[in-house]
């Protein structure tokens, strides 16, 4: 595992979690709810993507668009998803506990210029310029080595700890992995997409059409949602959304390394 700060860890097996011999849950959070009074002087505007990935930004639409756009940004799950803005663009994330967010490797580091993003603000539950949370600032990002140095779009997944317990109110999701096939389960997806009204978020169900051990498939409609959680019941985040394909879009498993990876961050 890699940092921005320049630490690089080899993970140990966490404890924190339900384990069993075929997968591990943790739980999730509805959070208070707590929502901020008054609002931010600033929130972000539309960034352009500075990505040269062929499937950054492509349009991810299969079929008829059946994407239904999230009115109550303050509910949970809703609230854990967060809209992130940095110089190198838009991507969506989720929070697994008070303090740590996890998105697409692509999200925090440019592999084309071989950079890290210079920091990011997140945005809970944003709705339109509403930030019924506030915002907040990143504080340190985290991702593999196959995503900085290897450049393999099978470890495309990362994490962004921030100075702030703010995920308390939110809530956060569980993470779910299984060694078993996923094919024909249902799963959610919920984001902030750039083809819609800056700032708003939408959903959409569907299930898994296919699966290997690094990625999950399926055909909802993701016109940009980069770091979106694949979630299941009891909001138990499967993968984390990356691109879009022909004839499926695709996200990262969360498998037993992805899951270790991100118990370490998230307790460190």
């Amino acid at each position: 595992m890699v940092s921005n700060e320049g630490t690089i860890t080899a993970p140990t097996k966490p404890s924190s979690n339900s384990r069993k011999r075929d997968g591990a849950t943790t739980s999730s959070y509805k959070g208070t709810g707590e929502t901020v009074t008054k609002q931010p002087s600033t929130v972000t505007k539309r960034a352009e993507v500075k990505n040269n990935l062929p499937f950054i930004g492509v349009k991810s639409i299969i079929g008829s668009d059946d994407r239904v756009r999230v009115n109550r940004t303050t509910s949970f799950p809703y609230s854990a998803i967060v809209q992130i803005s940095s110089d190198i663009g838009d991507c969506t994330g989720w929070f697994i506990n008070a303090d740590t967010i996890v998105t697409a490797g692509h999200c925090v580091y440019n592999i084309d210029t071989d950079k890290w993003a210079t920091g990011a603000t997140i945005t809970p539950g944003r709705d339109r310029n509403n930030a019924p949370f506030g915002t907040v600032k990143s504080k340190s990002f985290h991702s593999v080595e196959g995503w900085i140095t290897n450049k393999d779009t099978n470890y495309d997944y990362a994490a962004i700890k921030i100075n702030s317990d703010i995920g308390n109110k939110t809530g956060w999701f569980g993470l779910n992995w299984k060694t078993v096939t996923r094919i024909g389960s249902g799963e959610t997806m919920s984001g902030y997409p750039r083809d819609k009204d800056y700032g708003t978020q939408w959903r959409q169900s569907d299930k898994i059409r296919q699966v290997n051990d690094k990625k999950l498939y399926y055909t909802n409609d993701t016109n940009g949602q980069s770091g979106s959680p694949v979630y299941q019941k009891n909001n138990h985040s499967i993968a984390i959304h990356t691109d879009g394909g022909n004839p499926y879009n695709q996200g990262i498993r969360i498998n037993e390394d992805v899951f270790n990876n991100l118990m370490y961050w998230k307790d460190h």
